[in-house]
């Protein structure tokens, strides 16, 4: 009675202990896809662990086998895919089942990521807006316009310099437009039928600078004066013929040459517009024209941007 107790109180203390411990219940087996995700992991791990390896454990005697390990490692994996996949994991970027795809195909199958990365590129260059496209054709046509322009505008600086550069431009003569700060006018009505610069000599032939424009106003007609000025020498020369010079202020001069009369005397006060005489052809002349000269304290300058072709 004393043992069969025993044994009574032996087997009531283990009924609690097992049901303490509760049933032990057997993992379910990893399937197919955990295996192989597993397996991805481990080869993953495995390929950086060997090349630390190579990395620390070669001596340099040995680098040529390095270089060639590397580079036979390189060919089967991009490492770059690996990490990027890798990080977007970890940070949440990415689910880590896709990201384990990912890293899989960098390493066994780096020829297709890489094809998979350009045809990404490919359709999303191929999804931008045509307003894009358009854009960009209007920038190279204005830009081509542009190029045109500024070769067009080179072109005509180079032959300006080539006629009238610092060598060969006489040295009392200036081809740049003045701000003369008064009032002007064009002295004669007519067309200009000779500017400012290099030409041969209607009557001797040979080049010379004329430092002057001619304009072919109609013989008799009036000459007018270019501003308000003084009257500073009426003259006659076997060149000019009957000429007549006028101060202004700023230390600008003006000449009429050629003229058939001249109707003012030196030290007159005249205004802008006023006659001075009338256009004929004395001096060395082929025919009715004013001779009109623009100077500024000895300095000859170019009178077409002042004066209005009839």
């Amino acid at each position: 009675m004393a043992q069969t107790a025993r044994d009574s109180v032996a087997a009531g203390r283990r009924v609690p202990s097992g049901r303490g411990r509760g049933v032990q219940k057997k993992s379910a087996p990893m399937s197919t896809a955990e295996r192989r995700r597993l397996f991805q992991l481990v080869a993953c791990g495995g390929m950086f662990v060997l090349l630390v390896a190579v990395k620390l454990l070669l001596p340099g005697r040995l680098d040529a086998i390095g270089q060639k390990v590397n580079a036979a490692l390189r060919q089967n994996m991009d490492i770059q895919a690996v990490f990027a996949a890798i990080g977007q994991a970890a940070s949440g970027q990415q689910d880590v089942g896709q990201a384990l795809d990912e890293v899989y195909e960098a390493v066994f199958h780096p020829e297709a990521f890489s094809a998979y990365e350009t045809a990404a590129k490919s359709i999303e260059k191929e999804e931008e807006p045509a307003a894009m496209e358009s854009l960009r054709a209007s920038r190279a046509e204005q830009a081509a316009d542009d190029t045109q322009e500024q070769e067009e505008t080179a072109e005509v600086s180079t032959l300006a310099y080539v006629l009238y550069s610092n060598q060969n431009l006489p040295e009392n003569a200036c081809m740049e437009q003045k701000l003369l700060g008064f009032d002007y006018c064009t002295p004669a009505d007519g067309p200009i039928s000779s500017g400012f610069g290099y030409r041969d000599h209607p009557v001797e032939g040979e080049e010379r600078f004329h430092y002057g424009v001619d304009i072919a106003a109609p013989d008799s007609s009036d000459v007018c004066c270019f501003a308000d000025g003084t009257v500073k020498a009426v003259g006659e020369s076997s060149s000019y013929g009957k000429y007549v010079i006028v101060t202004h202020a700023g230390g600008y001069e003006t000449l009429y040459a050629h003229c058939s009369a001249i109707s003012v005397s030196s030290g007159t006060e005249v205004g802008r517009g006023d006659t001075l005489g009338k256009v004929g052809q004395t001096g060395i002349a082929t025919g009715p024209h004013l001779h009109f000269e623009l100077h500024q304290e000895g300095v000859y300058l170019n009178p077409i941007y002042y004066v209005s072709a009839a």
